[in-house]
């Protein structure tokens, strides 16, 4: 029997790396408003001068900076915010006006970026739904192609930010508590659909990778050392060198997905993952490796939401799929994401009486290790 590893974002946060949407969007924000406040114009009097105006544009916001002030220095005040919140109360009293030409980012900065990746791509795709059922509406056609544009600038500019991210990383962690999880034995007590005489070690490692970042392959490299491994990156990764980073919709399921089929409008479809997974191999290889054999899924830092259900409802009912165990997160109150796992994994499941036979219960899963506890 092998084991399939789905590795989410949530382990590059365990290791202190910043991925999630909100530092992503807070960086982005940091660095058009120091460049806007920096652009201005001086005249100086004395130890004093006076800031005439400061511009800012790119393809997704502008800024100005819309009166005189005297005695500011904003770009070290700027890089001292950690929240969305915090630096949206600052400009708004500071005078600088923000003009979106991107709905989906001006929505998730109103709600200071609370939300995940997954949420941001069924945000997207509500997008296209609010446009897209009269797509031949000659308005409507080029606002797709525009949500589309602008959603393509923002998976870019993601791409630009996470190899800055990726660069100033360095795992010094301890390795070994995470090695163990990947390596460990598959026990007979989290198999119901099928018997072992005795608890196993997996025949074959397979690291399916959603990440654009590498950070899996340092405990990659120590595993096949002990068992045979491979990885998969299934959405791309940030150089291209294992496809380009695939950014969009991935749920075929959803009902408003299938009326698109009837629309004659295939902007519709650019930034659906269903399509983009066919321009590599990396699609095929997974399906090769789920048909081979039977095999356990271990789930680390992925959010199991429905933006990813093509690909995980054709993994967790696959006939060889016979357990799927959750290494869930330890919150700092104590409680932990098991049960909103399994509510996620329960979408990706037409039949249900299958989905409680192979997820593995509370009490015989584990928490992740956390690597990133202790080091400073």
């Amino acid at each position: 029997m092998n084991r399939l590893i789905i590795i989410g974002n949530g382990f590059d946060l365990a290791h202190g790396i910043k991925t999630n949407y909100h530092d992503f969007i807070l960086d982005y924000l940091k660095t058009c408003l120091i460049e806007c406040s920096e652009s201005g114009s001086f005249t100086m009097s004395s130890s004093h001068f006076e800031r005439i105006g400061g511009y800012f544009k790119d393809d997704l916001l502008e800024i100005k900076l819309r009166t005189k002030y005297s005695n500011v220095i904003y770009t070290e005040k700027i890089k001292e915010f950690q929240t969305i919140k915090e630096l949206v109360e600052f400009y708004k009293r500071n005078e600088f006006s923000i003009t979106h030409s991107f709905e989906l980012l001006l929505n998730t900065i109103n709600e200071y970026c609370t939300l995940n990746w997954v949420d941001l791509e069924d945000r997207y795709f509500d997008l296209l739904v609010k446009y897209g059922s009269t797509a031949l509406k000659k308005n409507n056609i080029d606002k797709i192609k525009l949500i589309n544009d602008k959603f393509e600038i923002l998976k870019q500019l993601l791409q630009e930010y996470l190899i800055k991210q990726q660069l100033q990383f360095s795992n010094l962690s301890n390795k070994e508590p995470l090695v163990d999880c990947f390596c460990d034995k598959i026990y007979k007590n989290e198999l119901v659909t099928i018997t072992l005489e005795e608890s196993i070690f997996p025949e074959n490692l397979y690291f399916l990778n959603f990440n654009y970042t590498n950070t899996f392959e340092d405990y990659f490299r120590d595993c096949r050392i002990k068992i045979p491994s491979n990885f998969n990156y299934i959405h791309g990764n940030l150089h291209g060198v294992h496809g380009n980073a695939i950014f969009g919709f991935g749920d075929e399921l959803d009902k408003r997905y299938l009326g698109f089929e009837d629309e004659k409008n295939n902007e519709l479809f650019k930034h659906i993952k269903s399509f983009e997974y066919l321009k590599t191999k990396n699609y095929y290889l997974l399906t090769r490796f789920i048909e081979s054999q039977d095999f356990q899924v271990h789930i680390y830092g992925h959010s199991c939401g429905i933006s990813d259900r093509t690909m995980l409802n054709q993994i967790f009912e696959h006939e060889n799929c016979k357990s799927i165990k959750i290494y869930y997160h330890k919150k700092s109150d104590g409680s932990n994401d098991y049960t909103e796992k399994i509510y996620e994994i329960s979408r990706h499941f037409k039949d249900k009486g299958m989905m409680r036979k192979k997820i593995v219960p509370f009490d015989l899963s584990s928490e992740m290790p956390q690597p990133n506890k202790g080091i400073k």
